[in-house]
């Protein structure tokens, strides 16, 4: 039985996770329920635009996500929309500012790295890392980065999804 994929079947990314679901069904994880959402909106077009995400058709999902501007000079991207879990493990609401000025540490560096990849390679990138807050609180994090555009075929902002998990220094 011959095993290739048909031409209606969505190209694989490397980078993306693969969509993880627990025994009774339903699943739990941002990044796969983030990815699954794109999916669905871009429906038969490469990547869907920016206007397609909304509250409404994000519903639970929404308070995990977050929307990047990606600007020509990738030092200028920013987050144009920042979700509640963003903001709880950052502890400020990042919505219009840099990406690289909004993340602690080296982690903004690190992270437009990504944001870069995910536009450059016009597919999904995920990430899993850690920081650790100036109170002392370690943050590990899962999010995922995915194209969208308005046109089609130029990319111009991301979605991206984030979950994170504190961690208590010990003796704090």
């Amino acid at each position: 039985m011959n095993q290739s994929a048909s031409p209606h079947t969505p190209p694989q990314w490397p980078l993306a996770p693969p969509t993880l679901v627990r025994s009774d069904g339903v699943e739990r994880r941002a990044n796969s329920r983030c990815l699954r959402f794109w999916q669905e909106l871009a429906g038969g077009r490469r990547f869907p635009s920016r206007a397609a995400v909304t509250r409404e058709a994000a519903g639970d999902l929404w308070d995990h996500l977050f929307i990047v501007e990606a600007t020509p000079i990738p030092a200028d991207y920013r987050f144009v929309m920042a979700g509640a879990v963003l903001q709880a493990a950052l502890g400020s609401d990042p919505t219009n500012v840099k990406v690289s000025e909004a993340l602690p540490g080296g982690m903004g560096t690190r992270t437009l790295f990504l944001h870069q990849a995910a536009v450059g390679l016009k597919g999904p990138v995920d990430d899993a890392a850690k920081w650790t807050r100036a109170d002392g609180t370690e943050i590990l994090y899962r999010s995922i980065l995915l194209p969208l555009s308005d046109n089609g075929e130029t990319v111009n902002a991301l979605l991206g999804a984030f979950s994170f998990r504190p961690v208590v220094a010990p003796g704090s």
